[in-house]
């Protein structure tokens, strides 16, 4: 009963001193070092628990069940010095000729004595049971104790000798390791001369305890250390990239800030000089090709602001409810006019099935529908067509897939470049910046707009033979009910207000925006009344009876009190006009971030600066 009383007392305190490594199956960092001892420990509770049957066995004389489990009892102990071999490698990691010998070598003498224990069942080599059920050992037995012992001694001078190389806590573990081998060679010796006492089990017993308290302890408990520095350095690093994505984006909403504001005065005194009927001729055309000229530098700022936000992770989409005919009617304005001055045929087709009203980012998807429509009148000749059709897919949910199709009839996309063509800076013949004036950056930033719509874009061209792009992208279901067909037909234009005779609050830090747009209300007959900062027109729309200024035109960005704060206070003011008088942002700063901060603020509408006249009264006659 000396094995089964051994056998029981050391599976116990295996299974309760190293409880944590037989349940996980690895951790980051040295995983596949701890599932070789895993490994090892599982091949010795396989030994114990044949220890502990044996004693039983032994008592009840089953003779034939003790034969089994002797023989068990064999394989755990050899396959367990292979196994302590691979973890000891592991441990060490030197990779040498000599752990390359010595995982060779046990793994030959396991497969050997594995020959040996199927021939003992045939004839008795490593042990056998008398007709009386004793016990008695053969000569293979024998053998493979001293097999083991040279295994065990092999790995504890290799381990000893990586020791000397070693310091500190390292070296202690290293230590550990091999006066464990040591041990089990003493045991090992014992239990060659004395068989029936369970000397094995008591060196395995008393060696994973020392090896668990100063090995396992200290190599996890080094560990954590370990990955707690990793962590607080993670986080530095991570609060300190948030940190720079704030960092470009303040900087790439100052340098909007900063492009716009003169390009507003560029664009805006253009426009003006353009509506002086006295002008020459040769006059109107210098001024429409500068606003051209305008108009297209405008163009390339905003691809390469759009560009820089997608690269830093800082574009997002808004989910706003937006009426898409009008949508699409504003896009169609727009191409139609490019269409029209080049000479190009232009079909807009709406299929069955489109909803009137959905709920998404309704600035980015049109930004994707001109920037594609807009290559598609690029590269298209005089006399070609190109072609718009809507189509919605089959819902999933929510979500509303919609089809946009784009073809044209232009100069057609080479194959070896339809793979990189959604790349930045690319372009498929370099002489098409000078011919048609191309950034390639537009595609890049629509496909990466549509994206983050849930969608795809595909490409079908040659050569010659005109392109068709096929946009795809999931808008949501909108609580209003439109008809599901003829969206453009069934949109109502919204009532306008007459805007002569209107006095308008503008609220302008820089004079000679100020200036230009007071001339741009003058064109349709408004008396602008100037504040040069949110200060001032706070006192001045405070200062004035209620109901005198019909609208207020506010910057955002101005010194002393800048246009969301002088918002806030007007729109808290103890008086009925502060609650309902239209306040609309003009601001360089043109970020979806910069249009919400206005909306929270409690403007009406956000117009970005350089200001379309043509926008602006539109957006003053809805809102009067």
């Amino acid at each position: 009963m000396t094995y089964s009383i051994i056998g029981i007392l050391a599976t116990i305190l295996l299974l309760i001193g190293n409880r944590d490594v037989l349940r996980k199956q690895g951790e980051s960092g040295y995983s596949r070092t701890r599932q070789y001892y895993r490994r090892f420990l599982f091949g010795v509770l396989v030994y114990y628990i044949t220890d502990m049957l044996w004693g039983f066995l032994d008592e009840q004389r089953l003779t034939s069940l003790q034969f089994v489990d002797t023989t068990v009892y064999f394989v755990a102990m050899i396959a367990t010095v292979v196994l302590w071999a691979r973890y000891v490698v592991s441990y060490l990691d030197r990779r040498n000729f000599f752990e390359r010998w010595l995982l060779r070598t046990v793994q030959a003498i396991f497969a050997v004595f594995l020959v040996f224990i199927v021939i003992n069942f045939f004839y008795p080599v490593f042990f056998w049971f008398d007709e009386q059920g004793d016990y008695h050992t053969g000569f293979v037995r024998h053998a493979a104790l001293v097999a083991q012992i040279v295994m065990f001694l092999s790995t504890s001078i290799y381990t000893l000798y990586t020791t000397a190389k070693t310091q500190g806590d390292t070296r202690q573990r290293h230590l550990t390791i091999g006066l464990f081998g040591l041990a089990m060679v003493v045991f090992l010796g014992f239990q060659v001369f004395f068989p029936l006492w369970p000397f094995y089990a008591m060196g395995y017993m008393l060696g994973i305890s020392l090896l668990h308290s100063f090995v396992l302890e200290d190599e996890t408990e080094e560990y954590r250390r370990e990955l707690e520095q990793s962590r607080k350095a993670l986080g530095e690093a991570l609060d300190a990239a948030e940190k720079a994505s704030r960092a470009k984006t303040a900087f790439l909403s100052n340098m909007s800030h900063e492009i716009r504001t003169p390009m507003n005065a560029i664009i805006g005194l253009n426009s003006i000089a353009l509506n002086d009927a006295g002008i020459s001729q040769a006059t109107r055309e210098h001024l429409q090709k500068i606003g051209a000229s305008a108009q297209h530098l405008l163009g390339i700022i905003n691809d390469i602001l759009d560009i820089s936000r997608i690269e830093s992770g800082s574009l997002s989409l808004k989910n706003a409810e937006f009426s898409f005919a009008q949508e699409l009617e504003q896009v169609n304005v727009i191409v139609t006019a490019q269409c029209r001055d080049k000479g190009i045929r232009y079909n807009c087709e709406v299929k069955d099935g489109v909803a009137d009203y959905y709920v998404g980012d309704n600035m980015k998807l049109r930004q994707v529908l001109i920037n594609i429509l807009g290559n598609a009148v690029k590269f298209t000749p005089e006399g070609g067509s190109i072609s718009l059709a809507v189509e919605a897919l089959a819902s999933d949910g929510q979500k509303c897939p919609l089809r946009f199709t784009i073809e044209d009839s232009g100069i057609g996309i080479g194959k070896d470049f339809l793979s990189r063509m959604f790349d930045t800076f690319t372009q498929e013949d370099e002489s098409y910046t000078n011919k048609y004036g191309s950034t390639g950056l537009g595609l890049s930033i629509s496909k990466s707009i549509v994206e983050l719509m849930d969608g795809h874009i595909e490409v079908e061209s040659e050569k010659g033979q005109g392109s068709k792009f096929i946009v795809t992208v999931k808008l949501q279901k909108s609580s209003q009910c439109g008809n599901e067909h003829g969206a453009l037909e069934n949109q109502k234009e919204k009532p306008r207000a007459e805007l002569s005779g209107r006095t308008i609050l503008l609220v302008e830090d820089v004079p000679v925006n100020a200036e230009i747009m007071a001339m741009v209300l003058s064109m349709r007959e408004m008396k602008a009344e100037h504040a040069e900062n949110g200060r001032v027109a706070v006192e001045m729309f405070r200062d004035h009876p209620e109901g005198y200024y019909d609208a207020i035109l506010m910057d955002v960005r101005m010194p002393e009190m800048d246009g969301l704060e002088a918002t806030r206070i007007i729109r808290a003011m103890d008086r009925e006009d502060a609650k309902k008088i239209p306040i609309i942002a003009l601001t360089a700063n043109a970020f979806d971030e910069d249009v919400q901060s206005s909306l929270q603020a409690g403007m009406n509408a956000h117009l970005s600066k350089p200001i379309q006249p043509d926008v602006l009264y539109k957006t003053l006659e809805e809102m009067l």
